[in-house]
């Protein structure tokens, strides 16, 4: 989708715009996935996660989630191998198992205090990539007179690219920054002005976790000199007066 060209045409400018105030943060996540569909898979999963301030509202970010694989079952059919044999089809258990990779890569803006806020409240907009790795395995059936299309302990790799929209919020707790966000997955059916096939349908995904500034506080810098100065001054005025 166009859109996923301009979101990261949008973020490179930022990058060459930033002003001299820059702050940078890595972070750990434990992550929820509600795929949706007629599936309707559910997994947990953790995560990485690095960002860049550019101001005090507009940050930069981008990482990875793993998801541990989740089972789901299915029927498919078995057709006899030999004209001869009765019945001429059975029904045979399906057993797919699945995990999911997210990358991702956006940028967040507060509209609730800052980066560096006690508490702040942003919104989320990011370009993702969606890889789900599945293994298939079936049910017991005899071989000798049967066969089916589906192959025990075939392995498959669906891929998908996503538009990730949401939002979140943050509390300072002296060491880092707790958050926690919900953000929307939307599969992209185009990219680059190419139409995609879309193979991974829509999905919700709940993440929360801790980011660790890398960067000493700007802002604490700068308190810390004014204050400072202020003491220099009030004890060179009780020096005089004594």
């Amino acid at each position: 989708m166009k859109s996923i060209k301009q979101i990261t045409t949008i973020v490179f400018l930022s990058l060459l715009s930033s002003q001299a105030y820059s702050q940078i943060s890595i972070g750990g996540q434990a992550s929820y996935l509600n795929l949706f569909g007629d599936i309707g898979l559910k997994n947990f999963g953790f995560g990485i996660k690095g960002e860049y301030a550019i101001k005090d509202k507009i940050v930069i970010s981008g990482g990875v989630n793993y998801y541990l694989a989740s089972k789901y079952s299915e029927i498919t059919f078995a057709n006899a191998i030999d004209g001869q044999t009765s019945p001429s089809q059975i029904e045979v258990d399906v057993e797919q198992k699945v995990s999911f990779i997210q990358l991702y890569f956006g940028g967040k803006r507060y509209f609730v205090g800052d980066y560096e806020a006690d508490f702040g409240l942003y919104g989320l907009a990011e370009a993702g990539y969606l890889v789900v790795p599945i293994t298939t395995s079936l049910g017991n059936f005899d071989k000798t007179l049967y066969s089916t299309f589906e192959e025990d302990g075939a392995k498959q790799t669906l891929t998908n690219f996503t538009l990730n929209f949401g939002f979140g919020l943050e509390k300072n707790l002296e060491f880092g920054y707790l958050f926690a966000d919900l953000k929307l997955n939307l599969p992209a059916n185009q990219v680059n002005g190419q139409t995609v096939a879309i193979e991974i349908p829509t999905s919700a995904s709940i993440n929360v976790g801790v980011r660790i500034p890398l960067q000493s506080n700007t802002k604490y810098k700068k308190n810390t000199k004014t204050k400072s100065k202020t003491n220099t001054k009030a004890k060179s005025k009780k020096y005089k007066r004594k």
